[in-house]
């Protein structure tokens, strides 16, 4: 899962806001979250990139749902399966001549002679 600039930014502003209300400092969260300082304020600026374990990890911590915040979870929430079937066509090349093709439930066998 790749985060977006938009998700860092929800993260950071949510950050913002939590740290306001509670008089968190960045010291006390990243000891929370198991990391130091530094890393969290990387994180944060955006000069390394998000990492999902993080995210979630951080999200819980701030008391908020990932797929109801960020934009990229919540973008992918709303993707919904298809409602009928899906039909995939596929072909393959051999080296040779096909001579007898079987299907068996969701295989599909292929004999064929290669050329000299």
């Amino acid at each position: 899962m790749e985060f977006t600039y938009q998700d860092r930014q929800t993260l950071y502003d949510a950050w913002m806001s939590y740290k306001a209300k509670l008089r968190i400092t960045q010291i006390e969260m990243a000891k929370r979250l198991g990391i130091n300082q530094l890393d969290f304020s990387r994180v944060l600026r955006g000069d390394v990139p998000l990492e999902q374990g993080f995210v979630y990890r951080f999200c819980k911590e701030i008391g908020i749902e990932p797929d109801q915040s960020l934009p990229s979870l919540k973008a992918l929430r709303n993707v919904s399966a298809p409602s009928g079937p899906v039909t995939v066509r596929t072909s393959l090349t051999v080296d040779g001549t096909i001579s007898k093709v079987e299907y068996q439930g969701n295989q599909v066998f292929i004999e064929f002679e290669t050329l000299p």
